[in-house]
């Protein structure tokens, strides 16, 4: 069993705190190495070699807190990240989910994109819901919110406006049906923007809800501690309704007390649904 490092330096830890005090961060959410690397390379780019004076800076600069920001909540996103994945949920996932729903004469969908970004993946799961249902879509109500920690990120993310690189993985059909291209960069059309809410969310302190049909938080938890994954976890499992889905990322491993109550229903994928008790 692995034991996380914890750094015990009294300028490391003040400097936690204050990121706490001016951004309402909790860096104790992250595990300490990676802090360091993260702190190490806004240190070197000021020129910067101790702690407390990299605190200091952050009192007085505010456009460095806000560098620092997106240095920590770092997150390489794409529509259709990991295809695998999402040609599960489209062909075995959702259509399941949208016929329980029809049998049970409850047309409401409700999913969350946790540590969404710049807004791929919550967009990326509206294409998929609008080509399923089809000419159903109407008798539906559906909810998809799209929950990050960066302000910034969900600034793009409300625009809906992408590079190339950043759509390489939509099949070609839905990318003429659902993005327009002013020769730099793709639009995703008002019609799948509609379908998604983005709201700044810290997961640690506050939360998108409940009643969720699917939550997915993909490469988010690899950067916190143990403990801070468990609670988390646990968050999404009362989050979800019974029988909902919650898919994680294919480098990380569910833990605690959730791997009770959720069941793994798709390994490869990483795909967990909820037991019901």
């Amino acid at each position: 069993m692995s034991v996380e490092k914890v750094c015990t330096d009294k300028d490391f830890i003040a400097l936690k705190n204050t990121i706490f005090k001016k951004t309402s961060l909790d860096c104790n959410q992250y595990k300490d190495p990676y802090l360091q690397r993260r702190f190490g390379v806004r240190m070197r780019a000021h020129g910067l070699q101790r702690y407390s004076d990299y605190s200091s800076l952050l009192c007085s600069n505010r456009d460095e807190c806000e560098e620092l920001m997106r240095d920590l909540t770092i997150n390489v996103t794409q529509f259709f990240r990991d295809i695998p994945v999402f040609k599960a949920i489209e062909d075995e996932l959702f259509p399941l989910m949208i016929y329980r729903k029809v049998i049970k004469n409850t047309p409401r969908i409700r999913i969350w994109s946790a540590g969404c970004s710049s807004g791929e993946e919550p967009y990326s799961i509206a294409i998929i819901l609008r080509e399923l249902l089809g000419e159903e879509f109407d008798s539906f109500t559906i909810s998809i919110v799209g929950s990050d920690i960066d302000e910034e990120c969900l600034m793009a993310a409300r625009e809906g406006r992408y590079l190339p690189r950043q759509v390489v993985n939509v099949p070609k059909p839905y990318l003429e049906k659902y993005f327009s291209f002013d020769g730099q960069m793709y639009q995703v059309c008002p019609e799948i923007m509609d379908m998604v809410e983005f709201k700044n969310v810290d997961l640690f302190s506050s939360t998108a809800g409940t009643g969720y049909d699917v939550i997915l938080c993909r490469n988010v938890v690899i950067y916190f501690t143990k403990d801070m994954q468990e609670r988390l976890y646990m968050k999404f499992y009362k989050a979800l309704n019974p029988d909902g889905y919650f898919i994680m990322g294919n480098t990380e491993t569910l833990v605690g007390e959730a791997t009770r109550h959720l069941t793994s229903i798709k390994s490869r994928e990483r795909v967990y649904q909820k037991i019901v008790e």
